[in-house]
């Protein structure tokens, strides 16, 4: 799944945000926290679709990153999604 995260296939990188969770759950808390958000946001993507789909997953996050605690971790790919172009996308950011 973390190789469909890169994919150039909209929809292979579709399908595996979709399945983050599933993704952050096989890495445990630690490793979402230091190694999945970081990847998140470093590699914002393009397609409004991907990028809603993102910031859907990340408002289900706070437990898979260790709890209210660690939420804060959250906050830099919910920002790098909270300027995107596309209304809807920054609106579910904000939301979540």
């Amino acid at each position: 799944l973390i190789d469909e995260l890169r994919n150039e296939d909209v929809q292979l990188r579709l399908n595996s945000i979709k399945k983050l969770s599933t993704i952050a759950l096989a890495l445990g808390v630690e490793r979402t926290r230091s190694e999945l958000i970081p990847f998140l946001t470093d590699t914002i993507y393009d397609e409004d679709e991907v990028l809603l789909a993102l910031a859907e997953q990340l408002g289900t996050f706070t437990q898979l990153v260790g709890g209210e605690s660690y939420v804060h971790v959250l906050l830099p790919p919910l920002e790098s999604l909270a300027q995107v172009e596309e209304t809807i996308v920054r609106d579910k950011a904000v939301d979540s």
